[in-house]
């Protein structure tokens, strides 16, 4: 069913068009803000779908974000406090959690040695901490003090061997206290450590909201890859490498996997990168299917298209 061609709207099908299109995925991955809650209101209809989903077809449901301000356990507690079912932690894939499995799983990083520099929130300090990884900066402010010069700050703490002494990896996440210290701590630690890892949440390049526009962690990591000279690795959609430990396992076949969410660059552009097949719902920026349209031959297209995912329920 479309898969490349124009996205269909899914209430346009008959029943047995859409019964036949629910018997071709096994699993369901969807994204969270905007596509099944909004901060931490459930969107109407989206727990009852994603359960059925799960509990009357037997699909495998995880839900995927590229959330870094909350740690993974942290993501379940509130999928379950909404009322969305799912058998544990692990249906949660999400960014921080994502990063400390890399680190753990890592040749080159060792935790009884190693420690990770954050540019980011204290999330991701939380989840590295419960993968047994020590970690600094996270959710910590750092800007030159008043009186203080430039080039007071560079002997003081980039001049110390010790800056940059047994950091494997640094971190970069949203962080409402970035600053050009932050920086060149970053820069300094890289160019030092070549083998160190580089490693991001996501790229998302700005937060929509009704009334003003805010930065996203893409800004953040574009100027220490400038200064640094060095590409960060993504751990959040729509790199595929996020999937890894599910299709290794075996536990996803992403031919017959669904992607649910409301952003085509991100959440569309996943399923495409990985071959699944993708569901787009209106709930986000695209409030329409001719909003979808328009932005064909500039954006991924989804397959099919849903005003909300609530509107499913029907059909369960």
């Amino acid at each position: 069913m479309s898969r490349g061609g124009e996205a269909i709207n899914l209430s346009d099908l008959s029943g047995e068009q859409v019964s036949e299109w629910l018997q071709s995925f096994d699993t369901v991955l969807c994204d969270g803000d905007g596509t099944i809650w909004q901060d931490d209101t459930p969107i109407e209809g989206a727990p009852d779908v994603l359960n059925a989903l799960q509990q009357r077809l037997g699909k495998a449901v995880y839900i995927i974000t590229n959330n870094g301000l909350k740690t993974r356990q942290e993501l379940f507690e509130r999928s379950q406090r909404l009322g969305f079912q799912l058998p544990s932690d692990r249906h949660i894939i999400s960014p921080t959690a994502a990063i400390a499995d890399y680190l753990v799983q890592s040749p080159e990083f060792d935790a009884k040695r190693h420690r990770v520099y954050v540019v980011g929130n204290a999330a991701i300090a939380r989840e590295l901490k419960q993968h047994g990884i020590d970690s600094y900066g996270a959710g910590e402010s750092e800007e030159l003090a008043p009186g203080d010069k430039w080039p007071d700050f560079v002997a003081r703490e980039l001049g110390n061997p010790k800056a940059a002494e047994n950091v494997g990896a640094v971190v970069v996440g949203w962080d409402e206290y970035f600053s050009y210290c932050k920086m060149a701590r970053a820069c300094h630690i890289l160019c030092s450590n070549p083998g160190s890892a580089f490693l991001v949440t996501n790229r998302d390049a700005v937060h929509k909201y009704p009334g003003f526009c805010i930065p996203g962690t893409a800004a953040f990591v574009a100027s220490i890859e400038a200064c640094a000279e060095r590409d960060a690795l993504e751990m959040g959609k729509p790199n595929p490498l996020v999937l890894e430990p599910l299709t290794k396992s075996g536990a996803l076949k992403t031919e017959r996997t669904l992607m649910i969410g409301d952003c085509l660059k991100i959440d569309v552009g996943f399923a495409s990168n990985c071959g699944m097949l993708s569901l787009l719902v209106g709930t986000g920026r695209y409030s329409s299917l001719s909003d979808v349209q328009r932005e064909k031959g500039k954006l991924p297209q989804p397959d099919v298209y849903l005003p909300r995912l609530g509107d499913l329920l029907p059909y369960l």
